[in-house]
């Protein structure tokens, strides 16, 4: 009898330990702290971004220049940028990291492109369609992302993540289908938007890669 229940009380004693430090490791100030903050940023960031999009919509149908909104925003995110990276690297006594030229146009400049082009179409749905309509098509910037991560070898292709983006397809097919306020150049102006966004994050994620390029 010992020797049958011996592999049952090997595992108990390989997983015990275990479990015991996952338990105080849960259970720590610590991960309540970052569980805390992560869920904060979160609601943080839905709740302005949220916000922006009503804004974005309103602000359009009272002045209908999308293209110039958006040169207008990109500009003042730059100036802003600027100032906090100069703030920050007299308070920390960090040097500012310099690139040149070859490295700006091939790795900076593509997500850049993708991203003013993305915001800018979006900018410009806003005409044309509904905010349901425009976030529910917007939603499938996730197919996007997975299908550059694929191409790009950030991920490896998995039936779980094809039948992810199947069921994400048949959704918005679902969803525009028999929509009442369905404008057809609406739709495929935050559709090319959604395709930037998944180009854009993609690229991103390699610059975040390079060390040499910032991390």
């Amino acid at each position: 009898m010992g020797k049958k229940h011996r592999p049952v009380d090997e595992i108990k004693d390989f997983v015990a330990p275990r479990a015991e430090l996952v338990r105080r490791s849960v259970c720590s100030l610590h991960f309540l702290w970052e569980t805390t903050k992560t869920i904060g940023l979160v609601l943080f960031y839905y709740v302005f971004s949220i916000s922006l999009t009503f804004y974005n919509q309103r602000f359009i149908h009272m002045y209908r220049f999308p293209l110039s909104i958006t040169m207008c925003h990109l500009v003042t995110k730059f100036i802003i940028s600027g100032i906090i990276r100069c703030i920050w690297s007299k308070c920390s006594g960090e040097e500012r990291i310099s690139l040149g030229w070859c490295d700006f146009i091939k790795r900076i400049a593509p997500p850049g492109i993708a991203s003013s082009l993305d915001i800018a179409l979006s900018n410009w749905s806003f005409e044309y369609i509904s905010i349901s309509l425009y976030t529910m098509t917007k939603s499938t910037v996730i197919i996007f992302i997975m299908f550059f991560s694929i191409v790009f070898k950030l991920e490896k292709p998995r039936w779980s993540l094809i039948s992810i983006i199947g069921c994400i397809s048949l959704g918005l097919f679902m969803f525009t289908y028999d929509s009442t306020q369905f404008h057809l150049l609406g739709f495929l102006l935050v559709f090319s938007a959604s395709f930037l966004s998944g180009l854009r994050w993609t690229l991103s994620q390699l610059v975040m890669q390079k060390s040499k390029l910032g991390q």
